[in-house]
């Protein structure tokens, strides 16, 4: 697992890549003790776990991260290294605004004061990723994923907008006085159904195209 060699801190050894990111991340001071003996995790992994409500996990392909907090709280109520996020691939890290987040192998969580801890991946994922994550006009996201209609169908709402993804649309963002109009008139339940592209500039103002028609929105005065 590395090159260190294990040495007992508190009631237990810790030792490789673990012992490695234990120092490098802030030791005793932001760990604690260790409160398990290093152990098994899945898919050949190992893991430990400390005081400061704070574990390490460890793959060959990941290397050792440290996860705790919110984040890890989250992360083990989708299935831990077993669920759909697998392994942390990164430490947590400080966005742009206030907040935290974490990268793992099948998605990110984000927190937040004002949104709270929430996993977003997939297609969703990759769409937040280009626009420019928490930093975008979406900021944190508020709530988690939503399976809408079918399990083809997919939905996320943000700070600032909302990303759809369904089959026959594709993948796009609503946001800003765009959005309140679609949503006053019913959202995809309503006349203008799933965006089927990205907001774009149309003659001095911005404009979307959705399943039942377009929204345009001009300044005021044009």
């Amino acid at each position: 697992m590395g090159v260190a060699t294990a040495r007992p801190i508190g009631p237990f050894d810790v030792g490789g890549a673990i012992e490695v990111e234990y120092d490098a991340a802030g030791g005793p001071d932001f760990f604690g003790d260790p409160t398990t003996p290093e152990s098994d995790a899945a898919g050949g992994g190992k893991k430990q776990d400390f005081a400061n409500n704070v574990s390490i996990y460890w793959t060959p392909a990941t290397n050792a991260h440290a996860i705790g907090g919110s984040i890890r709280d989250k992360w083990r109520g989708a299935g831990s290294e077993g669920g759909t996020l697998k392994y942390p691939v990164t430490d947590e890290g400080q966005t742009s605004k206030p907040g935290r987040f974490q990268h793992f192998q099948g998605g990110s969580i984000y927190w937040s004061v004002g949104s709270g801890t929430h996993v977003v991946s997939g297609v969703i994922r990759d769409k937040y990723s280009a626009v420019g994550w928490e930093s975008s006009p979406l900021g944190f996201p508020i709530a988690d994923e939503n399976k809408t209609g079918s399990t083809a169908t997919h939905e996320q709402l943000f700070e600032g907008g909302a990303i759809y993804s369904t089959q026959k649309t594709g993948t796009h963002i609503v946001w800003g006085a765009i959005r309140d109009e679609w949503v006053r008139n019913g959202a995809e339940n309503g006349r203008y159904g799933y965006p089927s592209g990205d907001e774009y500039d149309y003659q001095g103002g911005k404009a979307q195209d959705f399943q039942g028609g377009k929204i345009v929105w001009k300044p005021d005065g044009q």
